[in-house]
């Protein structure tokens, strides 16, 4: 018999990060809901695949190679059932529209100078920035400031000494700072779904181990008992040099 796959195992293997996850009470949007399904659902598979070898463990009408093709069976069941879970499809799905529906609120950013005096603020401002060894590094230590910002992000790259690049930098940057709550709701989801996706990582493991399996280079799954293919006649290695 093959090591069984535990409560205690199950849960420290396949998506363990999702206890830090937060709360129900806390984040209790779809995206959030589909996430949490998705947890209790490769766990629950894998409970199942290792409840089904143990009964046909425990076969006594099963000699031992039945019991090895019995899992087998069941693996190669339970790996394509894995392949198209569909509750990983709905996270992706809507994770992905949480993300989008966060950063359309991330849309305020420091309004432009209206005044005469706020004008020639941002002017001076944009040529002080230009006179800094390095431009970029002055404003990333002053992105909490909006006078700054506004100067920078209301007028084209060049009045401030950056590159397109640097100026989406900055950008991006003062947009975490000024949406901060839309920023850690937007990380938070981007590693729940990474949890998610090494749980199904860690589920395959999982399965191939219960089931005595692996899967070739070309991704098909056979039990680790079944002799690999004879190389073709006239291939190096098989010829006697």
């Amino acid at each position: 018999m093959t090591k069984r796959l535990t409560d205690t195992e199950i849960a420290v293997r396949i998506a363990p990060t999702a206890l830090r996850w937060p709360s129900p009470d806390v984040a209790n949007t779809v995206a959030w809901d589909r996430l949490r399904e998705c947890v209790q659902v490769l766990q629950g598979l894998a409970r199942a695949v290792d409840g089904n070898c143990l009964a046909a463990e425990q076969d006594r009408d099963l000699s031992a190679e039945g019991i090895r093709r019995r899992r087998a069976r069941i693996g190669q069941q339970a790996l394509a059932e894995l392949a198209e879970l569909k509750p990983v499809k709905a996270a992706e799905k809507a994770v992905a529209d949480n993300l989008v529906h966060l950063e359309e609120r991330m849309v305020e950013m420091p309004r432009p100078p209206s005044s005469i005096a706020e004008v020639m603020l941002a002017q001076e401002i944009r040529e002080f920035v230009r006179r800094q060894n390095s431009p970029i590094d002055f404003v990333m230590r002053s992105v909490a400031d909006r006078t700054v910002l506004s100067a920078i992000l209301n007028a084209p790259n060049f009045l401030s000494g950056f590159s397109e690049a640097e100026w989406n930098v900055v950008r991006g940057r003062a947009r975490e700072t000024l949406h901060p709550e839309e920023t850690k709701a937007q990380q938070q989801l981007r590693k729940a779904m990474a949890d998610v996706v090494e749980g199904v990582a860690a589920t395959k493991r999982a399965l191939l181990e219960r089931c005595e399996m692996r899967e070739d280079s070309e991704g098909n799954f056979h039990s680790v008992h079944e002799r690999e293919a004879a190389p073709p006649i006239g291939t190096k290695s098989a010829l006697k040099l």
